[in-house]
């Protein structure tokens, strides 16, 4: 995963997988004439895993998607740059206690 750049702590870089992930991989793969089995092999991973990619039943973790990148030779993941929302909080109110207010009172 990259790393946000330095200096920059108000962008956080997160990665999503293109629309219908599972469709890509299908024809990715189809194209290069290669069986599920064999792309499972390719990209150290299960034939199971491979069918539920292309089902869109199962969201690959981010390295196995990389993985299936190199070797279908095509972007399956797009970049997110979410700005880190800073909220400041007020400065503390005094705080009054009901004996203050009567004190205040007392004054005037």
């Amino acid at each position: 995963m990259a790393k946000p750049a330095r200096g920059r702590k108000d962008f956080e870089i997160e990665y999503e997988y293109v629309d219908d992930l599972g469709q890509v991989v299908r024809r990715e793969r189809e194209k290069l004439g290669l069986s599920q089995a064999e792309l499972a092999s390719l990209v150290k991973t299960k034939e199971t895993i491979i069918k539920k990619i292309e089902q869109n039943e199962f969201n690959p973790p981010l390295d196995l998607v990389k993985r299936l990148e190199k070797v279908l030779k095509t972007s399956l993941l797009t970049v997110a740059v979410e700005e880190k929302l800073t909220t400041k909080t007020p400065p503390p109110q005094p705080t009054y206690t009901l004996e203050d207010l009567l004190k205040k009172q007392n004054k005037q």
